[in-house]
């Protein structure tokens, strides 16, 4: 029986400094679990090769060195490092992301040397992490970096994002990164860098962007009097386009040299927008509905459309749903996650929908589900009662 004030106890009354120390050590307890699969030492957590799909969870607060690299994870979402704000040291590489949410790094302003979204070669440890080892965030599948996509990140050092498929940088994606030192771009997909992008990066001292498809018009003149000015960073940059620039070096190409047709397209301020998603792979798609039933999932697929209104995932192998899961897909009304094997659901996983339905062949265990959003909230979650009593009162 829980011990509550005025039962339970045979001394009557619990006092008042005796719930305070409970609830201390409950607190600590919490602060120094491990998730499943890691091994935490210290302020270190290692989930490295360990096969998950996602962030894990219950990382510890005071964690400072989190290894999360040669998993296969696809997506970060907004919560996924939510109170971890001694995080230092972050290393992603080796995975499969093709996405990360705005806001991710929000609480992460400890983190003082990089993040590692890398893949290096098959079968290398990583080296252990100092001041001057190279990071990166390189060889993953991120197709855009989002307005204040870095935000909380301030005293991040060293950002390398070679070898994605980045071809849409949006104005002040960058502009958290004031302690910048190193920040690399190569071989990816960018065509126009929005104006001033890196000037309020006064450290910067490696800057790399080769191997891009720049296409050098009047819009990307301000690039190369950036690069000028700095002549010892940005080596190799070159133009892939219009045809009587291709292959010369940006900082080399004269600003008469880059040019717009006609006054329209002068005027006209070249901006991309983030890929609304598609379809994820083995799943169909078709009028606001995304269906993925028995399809062997294990975790949420990531590249989902954003203007999805349902999304059927019923019948996989699903453990587990992550902080703030579906909060990007705004139009998002009903989900089914019936017949999967849910045993954890995340704090804000369900925000904005309108029903949820998670039937039988679930997990759950009462509290393990977070608690709902309060009644001001537009959710209206239906959990229907599987044959083996999944939810009942607590």
């Amino acid at each position: 029986m829980a011990l509550t004030p005025g039962c339970g106890s045979s001394a009557g009354l619990v006092r008042p400094e005796l719930w305070l120390l409970l609830w201390a050590a409950a607190w600590r307890l919490g602060a120094s679990a491990c998730p499943a699969l890691c091994t935490c030492t210290g302020t270190t957590v290692d989930c490295h090769g360990t096969g998950l799909q996602a962030i894990p969870k219950n990382i510890p607060r005071n964690t400072e060195r989190l290894e999360l690299n040669g998993n296969n994870i696809t997506r970060i979402h907004k919560n996924d490092f939510a109170g971890l704000k001694q995080l230092r040291v972050l290393q992603l590489m080796e995975n499969q992301i093709g996405a990360v949410e705005r806001g991710a790094f929000d609480d992460m302003k400890e983190l003082e040397r990089s993040l590692r979204l890398s893949r290096e070669q098959e079968g290398r440890r990583p080296a252990a992490l100092t001041p001057a080892a190279p990071q990166d965030l390189s060889e993953n599948s991120i197709q855009a970096i989002p307005r204040k996509a870095f935000r909380g990140a301030t005293d991040l050092k060293n950002l390398q994002l070679d070898k994605n498929q980045i071809s849409c940088i949006e104005e002040g994606a960058f502009r958290a990164l004031r302690g910048l030192e190193v920040l690399t771009l190569n071989n990816n997909n960018i065509s126009t860098i929005p104006v001033s992008s890196f000037n309020h990066m006064p450290r910067l001292r490696t800057f790399r962007l080769h191997s891009n498809h720049l296409f050098c018009d009047c819009h990307l003149a301000w690039l190369s009097q950036w690069l000028r000015q700095r002549p010892t960073v940005g080596l190799f940059t070159q133009c892939s386009g219009p045809a009587s620039l291709r292959g010369l070096n940006v900082a080399e190409v004269q600003k008469s040299e880059f040019s717009c047709s006609g006054q329209g397209e002068a005027g006209r301020v070249p901006t991309c927008t983030l890929s609304s998603g598609s379809c994820p792979a083995m799943c169909t798609c078709s009028n606001g509905i995304v269906d993925c039933r028995g399809k062997g999932l294990t975790a949420i697929p990531a590249n989902l459309p954003e203007t999805m209104t349902e999304i059927r995932l019923e019948l996989n192998g699903i453990k587990s749903i992550p902080p703030g899961a579906f909060s990007p897909y705004r139009k998002l009304r009903r989900i089914d996650l019936s017949n999967n094997q849910i045993a954890e659901i995340a704090p804000d996983a369900f925000q904005g929908l309108r029903t949820c339905m998670l039937r039988s062949s679930n997990q759950i265990a009462p509290r393990a589900v977070a608690p709902m959003p309060s009644s001001g909230s537009d959710l209206e979650a239906m959990f229907e009662e599987a044959a083996h009593g999944v939810f009942h009162s607590a």
